[in-house]
Parts: structure tokens; sequence; C-alpha cells
């Protein structure tokens, strides 16, 4: 091979390169085959026949502005969960995990119901982080990962997480999950939602209250405001988590608190709310309704 031969060569070489080795691999791809939809309803059903004890319940007063720095003064997003109407069919479990690309985990632990699941059945009720206006789990995360966004949720910035797990230990309800295992190696993770990232193992997971939908719904207000015109704030309205949307008796009701118009304030404001007692005292946005006032 003479030397315009080798150039040529050479060149052919990084071309086909450029097209194709960097290009993104589909996690079909990488992982073979993926656990079946059907893996994820069975281990639902099991954590189901698993479920742990009821709440504790104590009678709270309605959720109202936070009172921490840089906290909005319009939005505070929240649910109730109805238990006069909720009948604990786990619907919202496997919305949630489908959403969220919440993995599955090894039979040993499924055995011992552990489980990954943002929500979880406690008694008959459907169960998941509170989002506390005054949340312990964020004062000791030594990195930030675990912070408060202004409209109210208890967020986690995954790729900061370094795996403590001091919020778990600070969480008197143990609402948030540890990922002791690679979900994806072991063929137990599978990306249904393309919106949201699956997680490594090592770090902290919990409810976000649907953040990405919030986020989509933020932009798409934005993106629609006409330049000069004088329009309404953001409020979230028509936002639902999946949770909610997946409630075949409406038991699961996503709003803003601090919003009059929202179905959250509406269809809460003569009705009971409580909190496990646990939390009661710690400001929690996710609350529990019964009777009427």
């Amino acid at each position: 091979m003479d030397r315009r031969e080798f150039i040529k060569s050479c060149s052919l070489v990084a071309v086909m390169g450029l097209l194709f080795g960097c290009r993104k691999i589909p996690l079909e791809e990488l992982a073979g085959d993926l656990p079946s939809l059907k893996r994820f309803e069975d281990e639902v059903k099991l954590a189901l026949s698993q479920a742990k004890k009821s709440l504790d319940l104590v009678k709270i007063p309605t959720p109202g502005a936070l009172k921490i720095p840089g906290a909005s003064t319009i939005n505070r997003f929240g649910m109730a969960i109805d238990l006069d109407a909720c009948d604990g069919c786990g619907k919202c479990i496997l919305a949630c995990n489908l959403e969220n690309n919440v993995p599955l985990v090894p039979d040993e632990d499924a055995a011992r119901g552990r489980f990954m699941h943002w929500v979880d059945m406690r008694g008959s009720a459907p169960f998941m982080c509170a989002h506390c206006g005054n949340a312990p789990c964020e004062r000791v995360c030594p990195t930030g990962a675990a912070n408060h966004t202004p409209d109210g949720l208890s967020a986690m910035m995954y790729k900061r997480c370094t795996g403590s797990r001091f919020c778990g230990a600070n969480c008197p309800v143990q609402a948030r999950k540890f990922n002791f295992n690679d979900a994806q190696k072991l063929g137990l993770a599978r990306q249904f939602n393309r919106e949201v990232p699956l997680r490594d193992k090592g770090v902290m997971e919990k409810c976000s209250l649907c953040l990405h939908r919030l986020q989509n719904d933020r932009l798409k207000f934005k993106t629609s405001l006409t330049v000069g015109v004088t329009a309404e704030e953001w409020r979230g309205r028509g936002v639902k988590t999946a949770c909610a949307e997946a409630c075949p008796k409406n038991a699961i009701i996503f709003g803003n608190w601090l919003d009059e118009k929202s179905p959250l304030v509406k269809l809460t404001k003569d009705r009971v709310l409580y909190a496990p007692r646990e939390l009661a005292n710690l400001d929690p946005s996710v609350v529990f309704i019964r009777g009427r006032r």
C-alpha cells in the first residue's frame, strides 16, 4: 500500500468512526433482554401482599406558603390521598414505577420486602415522601443532593448524591430508598419513560411528585406567552402525577396548595387533613383526608 492509499484508508476509518462509533446506543442494545412489564406487575402484587402496618395519623392544618429562603409565594405543590375513596388496589404503585423507571429488585430482596418502590402501601393506603416544608432529610445531606425547590418539592440531584444515606436515616418514616444493586447490570431496569433517567447503584431515590411533568408544563406555559401581553403567572394547573392519573377512584389529588383554583384546594376545603404523627410538625405537602369538617 502506497502513501496515498494509506491516507485514504485512514480517512475512511475516521469518517466511519464519526458516523457510527460515537452514536448513542439504546439501552435495549446494551442490556439485551429487558424485564417484561409482567415482572413489574408481579412485583407490585408481591409488595401489596407484604403491605406494612397502617400509619398513625393525626390532624394537621392546611399547608400554607413555605417558610424557607427563596420560597415561592404563589406555588406549593402537593397531594392529598382520600382514605374514604382509596381501596388499596395498588395501581398507583405500578404507574409510579413505570413513569419513573423504578427498577426491580433481586428475588432475595423482594422476599424480605425490600423494594425500590417510591410508593409504598401502608395498611391499605398508598404512602410516599411527604415533601415536608421543614424536611429533616435535607438538613443532613453533606453534598446538597437532597434539596428543596421554591415550589415546595423535596428534590434529589442524583449526580450529586454520594450515597451517605444520612437523609434516609433522618427520615422518620423511611420514605427514601437506597439503590444497593446495579439494576442495569443485573437486568432489573427498564426505561419505560425517556424523560426520567435511570439511576446508578449507590444513590438515594424517592418520590419526585413527577417533577418532570411540572417542568414540561412550565416550559410550555413560558413558550406560549405573547410578547407585550400581561399574563397570569404559572401555577401548574392541569398537571397530574402518574399515581393520581392512574387511580380509578380519583383518591389521589395533586395540585397547588396556594392556588384557590387548584383541585387540591377545592377538594380539600371541607375535609379533615391528616399526616403521620412523625411528620405532623414538619409541614408536609402530601397529606391524607378523611371525613368532613
